[in-house]
């Protein structure tokens, strides 16, 4: 019997004074971004952001539209 292979991606954990971060390691692309305090979860797999100690720029993709 033949199982199926599955790729499995490493992630990387970043620690910020608003919150955490994941980063997936082969693309270096960031996947999760979790708020402090409560935890509020933001995925950002399909926006290109910048992290910062000071915050999160969000530099285009996703659902973001500007007023118009």
């Amino acid at each position: 019997m033949m199982s199926k292979v599955v790729p499995l991606f490493g992630y990387a954990v970043y620690e910020f004074p608003w919150g955490t971060a994941v980063k997936e390691k082969r693309t270096g692309k960031w996947t999760t971004v979790f708020l402090k305090p409560d935890g509020q979860r933001i995925d950002v797999s399909n926006i290109e952001v910048i992290l910062h100690n000071n915050g999160i720029e969000f530099i285009s993709g996703g659902d973001l539209h500007e007023p118009g």
